[in-house]
């Protein structure tokens, strides 16, 4: 099993870097300083260091303000300062930490933006493939109908060609049985005059 690139150690130590450096700590940018690691990781660490528990100054109890009243000017004055200075290190903190989510919200935004592009270019496809085929279909519609109708006129003209044959084939047979018929009266007067002239012979 290989070792986790981005540990929180590093992000964390990426994002100090990044701060000190005066830049926003987005996950790329942390990926970047860290030299690898999976987005997703690092967005769950970022997550988890903006989520820590801040350390709470320490109250000074009321028992040792009554034994120390001498020095509880030097003691006030001194936590004051302590004070500002912690409040202005949140405030920094909380600035560089919504400089960081900023910079995230616009690395999310313009990915999504990407994505919504890609989307709308896919759905474009989509459309004109399903016009392409609605024309494809029309096409292959009105070509079944002419077909259909050629394949109609065909079988007509078919039927009047028999037809014509038929007529023709019963034409010749007529004249050949004419022809015969005559054929046969010639043979047979033929006969009879053969029959006639050998009767005069004899």
């Amino acid at each position: 099993m290989t070792a986790e690139i981005a540990t929180l150690e590093k992000v964390q130590a990426a994002v100090e870097q990044l701060h000190r450096d005066g830049k926003k700590a987005t996950a790329n940018t942390v990926i970047a300083v860290i030299g690898g690691g999976s987005k997703p990781t690092v967005l769950k660490h970022l997550r988890a260091l903006r989520e820590a528990p801040k350390p709470s100054a320490d109250q000074l109890p009321s028992a040792v303000l009554d034994l120390a009243r001498p020095v509880i000017g030097q003691i006030y004055d001194q936590g004051i300062k302590a004070e500002e200075l912690r409040h202005r290190d949140q405030t920094e903190r909380y600035h560089r930490l919504l400089g960081d989510l900023e910079a995230q919200v616009e690395e999310l935004t313009e990915t999504v933006q990407a994505q919504e592009a890609r989307l709308a270019e896919v759905t474009a496809n989509l459309d004109e493939a399903r016009s392409a085929l609605g024309d494809a279909t029309r096409t292959m519609a009105e070509q079944k109908k002419e077909i259909d109708r050629l394949q109609a006129a065909l079988a007509s003209q078919n039927v009047q060609a028999v037809d014509h044959l038929a007529g023709l084939l019963q034409g010749v047979e007529e004249k050949v049985a004419t022809i015969a018929g005559k054929l046969d009266k010639a043979a047979s007067r033929t006969s009879r005059r053969a029959q006639g002239s050998a009767g005069k012979k004899e």
